[in-house]
């Protein structure tokens, strides 16, 4: 069979070579000059173990059953450090006890440690060393674009957008900006914040998402801290850890992260001064000219309030990108990965957060 899959991050990239595994022949449309340039590299870099969700046990075991895999297929992309998991004393929607319970429910390993090490006094009830490592998106995109450029089974298409289409049951038809139709047996959509503005191209309904532009600030801290991750659980805190195989890390802050919010569709307000930005075609929001403000001092002052050594993270600058998530996710905070077949018609659609349940494609592609 021949098949299309529209978006060069780390799932459509992994489901490329899935589908090439099984025989098929396929073409991978990314509308960038390379891969894994937006959202798969424009995050925390963190590869989950489970712990981010102790609200979600089902998202905490789903995460955890792919993370030695993801280890054992992509080991010179991973960035061990120690982790640290704080559990505030106030406005936690986790307890302590809670906590402790529900990573020995998921089976991993935690050691308990002394919070006022790193924190201020009242502000963390218990904390514990866990693992939890960082990817590099830079070795991802190496180890990947090898990959595909060696298969013969797969066409590469870059610097081209996907405008339209139609599906059927046995056919699907694909337009370009360039004015090629490509056909095909099936196609996978892994688009991921542009997910609602493909389906609709194709006549299919969107999902129930809700769009949030997201800032990830960079920045480096001192040689004491350089080795370490602190992750405030859990509400609306933060977090600091290293960042890939890069000298930087990563500040992240649950309520001040993201700095624009819609639902339905990623429609933002900075969109109006800009041409060529809309749900089905987003932008580079890191290098737009329009960008919103920066939260680095909000974001700076929270961590203060946490952390005694929050002078020795210099912010260098940050990283935006359009972030996505299931709107009936949204109060247990539970990030389930869909691979979504249409009944009645040969598209699949693959909707995920997290990147260690990228191994779900092996058993839900066909």
């Amino acid at each position: 069979m021949r098949w299309i899959v529209v978006g060069g991050g780390l799932f459509g990239c992994y489901a490329a070579t899935v589908l090439a595994d099984r025989g098929n022949e396929v073409i991978l449309i990314e509308q960038g000059s390379e891969f894994l340039g937006r959202a798969s590299f424009v995050n925390q870099a963190r590869l989950h173990t489970g712990l981010h969700y102790p609200r979600s046990i089902v998202t905490a075991s789903e995460t955890l059953a792919s993370y030695r895999q993801f280890r054992s297929r992509f080991p010179t992309a991973i960035r061990d450090f120690t982790q640290i998991y704080a559990v505030a004393t106030h406005n936690s929607k986790t307890t302590p006890s809670a906590f402790a319970d529900f990573a020995a429910r998921l089976g991993v390993p935690t050691e308990e440690v002394d919070p006022h090490r790193w924190f201020h006094r009242g502000t963390i009830a218990r904390a514990f060393r866990v693992e939890e490592p960082s990817f590099d998106a830079t070795t991802l995109r190496a180890l990947l674009t090898d990959e595909i450029r060696s298969r013969s089974e797969i066409t590469v298409t870059c610097g081209v957008k996907v405008i339209g289409g139609t599906a059927g049951r046995d056919r699907v038809q694909i337009t370009l900006d360039s004015g090629e139709v490509l056909e095909a047996s099936g196609v996978v959509l892994a688009t991921y914040a542009s997910t609602n503005g493909m389906r609709t191209s194709l006549g299919l309904e969107p999902f129930p998402l809700t769009f949030e532009l997201a800032e990830v600030l960079t920045g480096r801290v001192s040689p004491d801290l350089a080795d370490l991750g602190f992750t405030v659980m859990d509400g609306p805190f933060w977090s600091l850890m290293p960042f890939g195989h890069s000298p930087d890390v990563t500040l992240t802050s649950v309520g001040l992260t993201p700095l624009r919010r819609a639902k339905g569709e990623p429609r933002f307000s900075c969109q109006d001064e800009r041409d060529g930005c809309n749900a089905m075609h987003l932008a580079d929001c890191t290098s737009c000219p329009v960008r919103p403000p920066s939260a680095v001092t909000h974001q700076l002052q929270q961590l203060s309030l946490f952390l005694k050594r929050a002078s020795s993270f210099s912010p260098t600058g940050s990283l935006l990108t359009v972030k996505a998530v299931l709107a009936s996710t949204e109060v247990d905070d539970a990030r389930p990965t869909l691979v979504h077949k249409e009944p009645d018609k040969n598209v699949y659609t693959v909707f995920s957060g997290k990147v260690s349940t990228l191994f779900e494609l092996d058993r839900e592609l066909p």
